[in-house]
């Protein structure tokens, strides 16, 4: 590929965003063409292993271009992780319709920036960001981008910098949100320290712990307060930005897929009919494993999977489920968000 302007670059929506330098002066794209952003299961390095083409602009030059992109309406899945937010992104990538980006790295990398330095320099690389998100790939088509969680951080800022913009807010009880990492092994418990860390430095939730109390805790201890923590956030995002938020609840999804992807269709203004709501929800996005697309994985293959899960952690998952409903208590800190 001939290297690109940044003027190419900034017209085409298929150059996405990926990272900003240490010293947050330049702006890494890489080219996902739309038919390879299909099979991605994530906008990451991880999953780009190196096969599509990148390259590095100032963001200086990259913001005098950008007022000649075309504008979408531009909204948000944000989501606790493990609780159907792919599942739920997949049913709303609607061809003709919508576009979905999901977990572009960028946003991890601006959700870490404004945890160390909410400042203006930070916003204004994020302003940079939705500009560069909200490039329809498609015209009269919508764009909806499901960050990982570890960018949630930005869930309030980017609602405040766009007043159109909306967001469904995903969630799942703890019990569900343990037994799925659990069912991960060692990786699943270093992701939730991994979490819980994260969370450590921007979620108000304080929990007194001194740093010799938290090497005390077990890693599901430190997972339970993890989700504690993003339940506390979804409960006070939505107590502010009301009915611009949709709090979905994953054993809603899962319950009644239909009723929960037409509210999610009238909050983003998608106008799918009713057929076209009942179409995906009966369709192969609800029938078919969210990340590994070759292999079946309908509501009864979840429930077995999560009953294997539950009996082989039976007494630590009934032992710390019991112990965060007593520390949120004390916190006065909901269970479930917006009760």
């Amino acid at each position: 590929m001939a290297a690109p302007s940044v003027r190419d670059v900034v017209l085409d929506p298929e150059w996405i965003p990926h990272t900003f330098d240490v010293t947050g002066a330049n702006l890494t794209f890489v080219h996902v063409p739309g038919a390879a952003r299909a099979d991605l299961m994530f906008l990451s390095d991880e999953h780009f292993a190196g096969n599509f083409y990148k390259v590095d602009f100032s963001a200086s030059a990259v913001a005098a271009a950008i007022g000649e992109a075309p504008r979408a309406p531009l909204h948000f899945i944000f989501h606790t992780s493990f609780c159907c937010s792919t599942l739920f992104a997949n049913a709303l990538d609607v061809a003709g319709i919508t576009s979905v980006l999901k977990e572009p790295d960028v946003l991890i990398n601006l959700g870490n920036r404004l945890i160390r330095s909410d400042d203006q320099p930070n916003r204004q690389r994020l302003e940079l960001v939705l500009r560069l998100l909200e490039r329809p790939f498609e015209p009269g088509g919508t764009v909806i981008v499901k960050p990982s969680n570890f960018g949630n951080r930005l869930l309030d800022a980017i609602l405040a910098q766009r007043p159109q913009t909306r967001a469904v807010l995903l969630f799942s009880d703890v019990e569900t949100f343990l037994r799925s990492l659990l069912k991960r092994g060692m990786f699943g418990r270093i992701f939730g320290r991994r979490l819980f860390t994260q969370l450590r430095g921007w979620n108000p939730l304080d929990f007194g712990y001194a740093p010799d109390e938290l090497l005390q805790l077990t890693d599901v201890q430190a997972i339970a307060l993890a989700w504690l923590m993003q339940i506390h956030h979804f409960d006070a995002m939505a107590r502010a930005f009301g009915d611009r938020v949709f709090l979905l609840d994953s054993a809603t999804l899962l319950a009644d897929s239909a009723a929960a992807i037409d509210r999610a269709q009238t909050l983003f203004d998608l106008g799918l009919d009713r057929d076209r709501v009942a179409e995906i929800a009966d369709g192969p996005v609800f029938s078919t494993h969210s990340k590994f697309t070759d292999r079946h994985y309908d509501a009864e293959a979840r429930r077995k999977e999560h009953e294997a899960a539950t009996e082989a952690h039976a007494e630590e998952l009934q032992m710390v489920v019991k112990w965060i409903e007593a520390v949120a208590a004390h916190m006065g800190a909901p269970l479930k968000p917006g009760s």
